[in-house]
């Protein structure tokens, strides 16, 4: 019996640490926009420091690459504009 509840438990972990593995850097930088040091991006996300710093190195890199306008900027209309 206690195997088999070792078994299961080591089972567990060792699949949480395999979905566990997938850093999300769109939204650690989305934290590091706001001001937040990588560190509390880290503690927050419940990843590792170098996650974050790994992010931070690709975010220039995304950001070039897309075409996304700034948050503050609104859309233009289309159509008339003259009304």
């Amino acid at each position: 019996m206690r195997f088999g509840i070792l078994v299961l438990g080591g089972t567990l972990v060792l699949a949480a640490t395999a979905m566990a593995g997938e850093v999300n850097c769109k939204q650690v930088n989305k934290y590091l926009q706001t001001g937040r040091s990588a560190k509390d991006v880290a503690e927050t996300m419940v990843i590792a420091e170098s996650d974050v710093e790994k992010c931070k190195a690709q975010a220039p890199a995304d950001a070039a690459g897309g075409a996304a306008k700034p948050a503050g900027e609104a859309p233009k209309p289309s159509g008339h504009e003259g009304h």
